[in-house]
């Protein structure tokens, strides 16, 4: 199976759910990762919060991102059209 067949089946079968929750949590851990930092001064806090702290985010922001594009995909877009012209009341 091809990497592009297994995107797609992925995209097809992926709970949205599950991966949102997965998101907020690893979110959550790295935003105190990154706060750790702010509270004490070390230098191990803050190589955490730099690399640790920063990978965990943007697999959390990657992950919102893929439930995007699965939201995408199930949409349906429609052509929006003008609304019909309205005609000015006569006046005598």
């Amino acid at each position: 199976m091809s990497p592009k067949a297994k995107i797609k089946k992925f995209l097809d079968s992926a709970s949205r759910s599950r991966l949102m929750t997965y998101a907020c949590v690893l979110g959550l851990i790295a935003l105190a990762l990154m706060s750790w930092s702010l509270f004490e001064q070390g230098w191990i806090p803050v190589m955490m919060a730099m690399s640790v702290g920063q990978g965990i985010g943007t697999l959390s922001f990657a992950l919102f991102l893929v439930v995007v594009l699965i939201d995408l995909r199930q949409a349906e877009f429609r052509i929006s059209e003008p609304p019909p012209p309205r005609h000015a009341p006569k006046s005598d």
